[in-house]
């Protein structure tokens, strides 16, 4: 067994393909730079915007396509304006002027 491993020593085991140091421009470095986004981040300016269950078309813009509640990460809001948001939207939901999901 050790004298298997004595004539590995020092040397790189890994091939040319698994090197990190190739000129091919395929390093970590680059392939995480050009990855992308999972989500846009929508900022919606929420400062002067009044939040009322009966105002269904400024609450759509908080609802993603498919029925679901925004997170502050996509919307930008501060977690103060996002429970009232939230609030708002299920409010909205119980009496029919928003749906719960689409379709």
């Amino acid at each position: 067994m050790a004298s298997e491993n004595q004539g590995l020593e020092g040397k790189d085991l890994r091939g040319p393909e698994d090197s990190g140091d190739s000129e091919s421009g395929d390093s970590y470095l680059d392939r995480k730079k050009h990855q992308k986004a999972r989500y846009k981040k929508r900022v919606l300016d929420t400062r002067n915007l009044t939040i009322d269950y009966k105002d269904a078309e400024t609450l759509e813009r908080f609802v993603s396509k498919t029925g679901k509640i925004l997170p502050r990460r996509m919307t930008g809001a501060t977690a103060r304006i996002q429970r009232r948001i939230a609030r708002e939207i299920r409010k909205a939901r119980m009496i029919g002027l928003l749906a719960f999901a689409r379709r």
